[in-house]
């Protein structure tokens, strides 16, 4: 068992560094301490806890998993220390030196971090971020193991300690051609929606839509011809083609061939639940200056999305 009465508590502020930054170098810029400062303190943890805690690999330092064990309590017990001494220390997002990490899919990154990266290049030039890759449904888990300070996106399952904030919600709309021939004043109908030949995207079940669960129950049931990893490559299959596919409607207009697709609902007679899209976090971070300048950042970029012009509906 470690004595706590010998152990710096310094060396758990420059853990969460380390743990950030992923450098030396930028660590010891945002504790306001020297490079070799930094190591010596990073022998020290070694020490403490009996582990690497920090292999070099591509990227910067890779935390082990002992590594991402301990930074969750240790952020919260810097944060009720904080707390405890009268608050957070302030952030001016002009002069700041800091890193985030965020976890998010594939598909939310081409459609947030053209927005977001300007604006942060524009008010935070001296902050970076790390976009960490998750799969649908798991940004939470990522945030909830320390791996991220933020998550985004559909994110039905939430570990306990977490905060959230919707962001906006989507529909899920059908998305086909404007050749397609089965089109009947810029609609399928019933009848022909199932018997087109569809396109889809692997295990729908992390939007909380299960279309072909919902068709099932109807007692009906379409086919699929492809299977597809994520929607963004959808319309570029569906384009020139006789196939149907379903798209978030937010993600059609970044599409460089959108204006040869046409959007429309899904000819089902039941509706389909509205996705909502969170942005998430950990209690530990809910007051950190920075973190809240962060939060807002996101929701400015999202904003910036939302008067962008579908498709076309027919």
């Amino acid at each position: 068992m470690i004595d706590l009465s010998r152990v710096d508590l310094n060396l758990l502020v420059i853990f969460d560094a380390l743990m950030t930054e992923r450098k030396v170098t930028a660590a010891a810029a945002r504790v306001r301490l020297t490079q070799p400062a930094v190591s010596h303190a990073l022998r020290r943890l070694r020490l403490l806890f009996g582990d690497e805690l920090f292999i070099r690999g591509a990227g910067g330092m890779q935390p082990t998993a002992r590594a991402l064990d301990l930074h969750v309590p240790i952020r919260a017990a810097i944060g009720h220390v904080l707390s405890a001494l009268g608050g957070q220390e302030a952030f001016d997002p002009a002069t700041a030196r800091r890193g985030f990490r965020l976890a998010m899919t594939e598909v939310m990154t081409v459609e947030l971090l053209p927005r977001l990266i300007p604006l942060l290049r524009r008010e935070a030039p001296g902050v970076d971020l790390i976009v960490v890759g998750s799969g649908a449904g798991e940004a939470a888990d990522v945030v909830a193991a320390g791996g991220a300070e933020l998550g985004m996106g559909v994110l039905p399952d939430l570990p306990e300690g977490l905060l959230t904030e919707e962001l906006y919600a989507d529909t899920l709309a059908c998305v086909v051609d404007r050749q397609h021939p089965l089109l009947r004043d810029g609609r399928l109908t019933l009848e022909d929606y199932l018997a087109a030949s569809h396109v889809t995207v692997a295990s729908q079940r992390h939007l909380g839509i299960e279309l072909d669960d919902i068709l099932a129950k109807l007692g009906m049931r379409r086919r699929v011809v492809a299977v597809l990893p994520h929607y963004v490559a959808v319309p570029a299959v569906v384009v020139g083609t006789d196939l149907v596919g379903h798209i978030r409607q937010r993600l059609v207009s970044i599409h460089a061939s959108h204006e040869r697709l046409l959007l429309f609902p899904p000819p089902i007679p039941v509706p389909l639940p509205p996705l909502r899209f969170l942005q998430v976090w950990h209690r530990r971070d809910d007051r950190d200056a920075g973190h809240r300048w962060l939060r807002g950042l996101v929701r400015q970029a999202v904003s910036l999305g939302q008067g962008t012009d579908p498709p076309e509906r027919g």
